[in-house]
């Protein structure tokens, strides 16, 4: 067998790379690698991409498998999640949905209303699931808001254990950052009163993280202290981790070993989660200071927006990746949105809108927010 020399294999192994950013280029295309995603929070992993990386981590030295979700890289998953996020244990389900609502289920026990926000994903978008299955009664409050006061949840609780037929609330269920909400924080002042209180009255606390990281470099607060003030904490694993599904539920061992036996009732027991945990494990190693990176870049990037005339930004008060984005003139956004995709850089928001958002995720270090500014038609 000939020896391949690792100089003469490196620059072979590039040709065909070097070939497809070519290619893209003549063809008016941003290859893949420079491609800027204003929308998501993550890296918009295709499935070629996907299936190159792994190919590339089951192919290290030492990697096995799990076996229903035990052993391999789930357990290696949860256990470092339990430690970032500073819990007893962790465990991994299959979505965020599951995640919240089992959580809640298990901290309700037979007290079974719940106060939510009402923009939160638990109450408006995971269809009713908690009521249903588990016939919690999901009390909304705070319409509009991210933020929950002190006052109206102690109002609630109140009201609720009063005459004449009482039903004490068992758990105290919030969201941040809030999606229906523009990526709102949860005012973390506010957040420490209500679950000290919580606290005080034996009230379960379940913390719907979902974005939590991305929270924290906007916030300066990590995601270990938001965690400690609730029992459990569920994080998103396809979000920003760039997993293609699954989701991490966080808080002590007793509580998780019931929802260890849910998940399995529930037929969430999947035979195999290593291709979704390993990705999510690439993905957390130095999650933070990329993030925080980005998020500099991205600043720069609507400051030049917010320089343009043009442009109107909004800036959502107490927020976190997401901001307000129209043209000044109140037209459609379609002409904009195709000319940045020649320019390989994607705007969402529906055809016709004349209102959208530009969100902020790691793709965004990709090029220079100069560079991406002039492709808004920004003149430095």
């Amino acid at each position: 067998m000939p020896i391949i020399r690792r100089r003469t294999f490196l620059k072979s192994a590039a040709i065909p790379a070097v070939g497809l950013v070519l290619t893209a280029r003549l063809q008016g295309q941003a290859p893949q690698a420079e491609r800027v995603f204003l929308t998501g929070d993550g890296l918009n992993l295709s499935p070629l991409e996907y299936a190159r990386l792994l190919t590339r981590i089951a192919g290290s030295d030492g990697f096995r498998r799990d076996t229903y979700l035990h052993g391999g890289p789930v357990e290696e998953l949860e256990q470092r999640f339990a430690a970032v996020l500073g819990k007893e244990s962790a465990l991994f389900l299959p979505t965020g949905t599951l995640a919240n609502h089992l959580a809640v289920r298990v901290l309700a026990g037979e007290r079974r209303r719940v106060l939510v926000q009402e923009e939160s994903h638990f109450y408006r978008d995971e269809g009713d699931c908690g009521q249903l299955l588990s016939g919690l009664n999901l009390v909304p409050l705070g319409s509009g808001r991210a933020t929950l006061r002190l006052e109206e949840v102690t109002q609630a609780v109140v009201q609720a254990a009063g005459p004449p037929y009482p039903a004490p609330v068992g758990v105290i269920a919030i969201e941040s950052p809030v999606r229906r909400a523009k990526g709102q924080v949860f005012d973390f002042d506010e957040m420490k009163k209500v679950c000290a209180y919580a606290r005080k009255q034996q009230i379960g606390t379940h913390l719907d993280g979902a974005r939590m990281f991305l929270a924290s470099a906007y916030t300066d607060i990590s995601p270990a202290q938001y965690a400690a003030l609730f029992d459990t904490v569920y994080v998103s694993l396809y979000k920003y981790f760039n997993a293609p599904f699954g989701a991490i539920l966080a808080g002590p061992r007793h509580l998780l070993e019931r929802v260890t036996t849910l998940r399995h009732q529930f037929g969430s027991l999947v035979y195999q989660g290593w291709e979704t945990a390993a990705v999510a494990l690439h993905y957390l190693e130095g999650f933070a200071e990329r993030y925080g990176a980005a998020v500099r870049q991205g600043e720069k990037l609507v400051r030049l927006l917010e320089a343009d005339t043009r442009f109107r930004v909004e800036r959502v008060k107490g927020g976190s990746n997401v901001f307000g984005f129209a043209l000044a003139s109140g037209g459609a956004l379609d002409a904009l949105r195709e000319r940045l995709a020649q320019a390989g850089i994607v705007l969402g928001g529906a055809k016709g809108a004349t209102e959208g958002t530009i969100q902020i995720n790691e793709t965004i270090s990709r090029r220079p927010p100069e560079e991406i500014a002039r492709a808004f038609g920004v003149r430095s």
